[in-house]
């Protein structure tokens, strides 16, 4: 939908990720694991955004509960704020779902790279109304893989460097998340490497 402009006058123009604030440094995601009280060991994914129903976080729990039954190495990141009400929602839902000590409730940080460094994985699970997702675009210049539902620009971002699965799909996002961590048990660092090119190329400011 063009709102009746010529296609070939429209150019369109993504965000831009600023590639040298946001680089890989596992040492530094170390750090933010221990901070959150998290084993070295452990498979971890994150998922950044505001406490939000667009944001996915009932599909993103239910997936985990059903991840962490497969998995038992996995631990889960929310990083934002939002509203008291929807975050005490959140995690009662956390608790009926028997997610106790599986999921890190994170208030938002200034030293995102960090926290990006800290995961293996990054997950959106946004269910309408997303754009292009800096959090996405961010994550993978620090070399993280991502799971993403077909929302917004998330796709276009993604590529061939992770996975997108159908929105609102709790089973769809299981299958995703563990058949990326497989994917990452087997070449992580190509795959890193791959993601962060693609940013590069594609979508950074300098």
């Amino acid at each position: 939908e063009t709102g009746g402009y010529s296609k070939e006058k429209i150019t369109f123009i993504p965000n831009g990720i600023d590639t040298e604030r946001f680089q890989p440094d596992r040492a530094r995601g170390r750090a933010a694991r221990a901070a959150w009280g998290i084993d070295p060991g452990a498979r971890v994914v994150g998922l950044v955004g505001r406490l939000d129903p667009m944001k996915g976080h009932e599909l993103f729990l239910r997936a985990a509960a059903q991840a962490a039954q497969k998995k038992s190495d996995l631990v889960f990141v929310c990083v934002g704020e939002g509203s008291g009400v929807f975050r005490e929602s959140l995690l009662k839902l956390s608790r009926e779902l028997a997610l106790d000590g599986r999921v890190v409730w994170s208030s938002s940080r200034n030293d995102m790279n960090d926290v990006y460094n800290a995961f293996d994985v990054v997950c959106s699970a946004s269910v309408f109304g997303e754009g292009f997702s800096n959090a996405v675009g961010e994550a993978m210049a620090c070399g993280v893989p991502c799971v993403v539902t077909d929302v917004g620009d998330s796709a276009l971002i993604v590529g061939d460097t992770g996975l997108v699965v159908p929105p609102g799909d709790p089973e769809a996002l299981v299958e995703g998340l563990c058949t990326l961590i497989g994917v990452i048990e087997e070449k992580g660092q190509e795959l890193s490497t791959k993601a962060r090119e693609r940013i590069v190329g594609r979508f950074s400011r300098h």
